[in-house]
């Protein structure tokens, strides 16, 4: 074998190996690519899926948030109709005939004498002409009374004013379920 076949076998074999070589790189590059394609596509379907997740949480959290605000907007109306209409009662009181207040005081100092030994009585301006017997002061107050022992140390009010505040904490879900179904 001469010189020149040698060279052109070495040549052959260089080349081949390149080729093979060639051909290797390109299959571990094409693989590498795919895995980095497919790592990719997960971590974007990841990143899709967190980004819904996110934005479900923030929806729920605005949606309870509009919910929660909305209730609290329906309690302040229910709460000023309400309002309104003990203020509408306390105007109808104010404006009661003489002869009604004087049947509501009458009852109520026969009340407030069956609860205490009454020596003083608190009542409306309008109202003192019907209390006979006892020391009386007006007092501001819409209609009722409010009585005291001789000393001071027993008091029963039976004033309208109280007996409405009382009515409108005991009875505001009942009031209200009138009012609002």
């Amino acid at each position: 074998m001469g010189l020149e076949a040698v060279k052109e076998e070495v040549i052959r074999n260089a080349q081949t190996q390149e080729e093979s070589l060639i051909a290797e790189a390109r299959a571990e590059a094409a693989k590498i690519t795919k895995e980095a394609e497919e790592k990719l596509q997960k971590l974007s379907e990841k990143s899709d899926a967190e980004t819904k997740r996110t934005v479900d949480i923030i929806k729920r959290q605005e949606l309870a948030s509009a919910e929660l605000e909305n209730k609290k907007m329906l309690l302040e109306a229910k709460k000023q109709l309400i309002d309104e209409v003990f203020s509408e009662v306390k105007k109808k009181l104010e404006k009661l005939d003489s002869k009604t207040r004087e049947n509501y005081i009458k009852n109520l100092l026969e009340k407030a004498k069956d609860d205490i030994e009454v020596a003083n009585i608190y009542c409306n301006e309008k109202d003192i002409k019907f209390v006979e017997g006892f020391k009386a002061e007006s007092m501001d107050i819409i209609a009722g009374l409010i009585a005291e022992n001789s000393d001071k140390t027993v008091r029963v009010d039976y004033s309208f004013d109280t007996m409405l505040e009382s009515l409108k904490e005991n009875e505001l879900q009942s009031v209200n379920k009138i009012l609002f179904g």
